[in-house]
């Protein structure tokens, strides 16, 4: 019996309505993050990609007392496709590579900060 990516997850995804400079690759997009956590994210972008493509993601956190910006390394681990086989986002993991320590940090600050209590 198989697990889906959902059912896997270790960490809460949080819905956001914020937009990333991210290199794909060897290519820069701007595209929307839809939901984050500690452990990823989804990227809405028609960037195509294959899974395990390197991807570094930069963005401000809206705290309360101002944004923190950071950036974060992962990997592409699940490409979503439209109906016509184009790209329609990105599941990226943070998994096992090495985002700043102050970065993840600040992610899980905005995390806490974000999560309904």
């Amino acid at each position: 019996m198989s697990m889906s990516g959902r059912d896997r997850r270790v960490f809460p995804r949080i819905q956001v309505a914020l937009t990333a400079h991210c290199r794909i690759g060897n290519r820069f997009v701007r595209d929307a993050v839809a939901d984050l956590s500690e452990g990823g994210l989804y990227l809405r972008t028609r960037e195509p990609a294959r899974a395990g493509t390197a991807v570094r993601v930069a963005l401000a956190l809206p705290f309360t007392d101002g944004p923190r910006y950071c950036t974060l390394v992962g990997t592409v681990a699940r490409v979503d496709h439209d109906a016509r086989g184009g790209t329609r986002g990105l599941g990226v993991s943070f998994e096992g590579l090495s985002t700043d320590v102050r970065d993840r940090e600040s992610l899980r600050g905005f995390l806490s900060e974000t999560q309904p209590a």
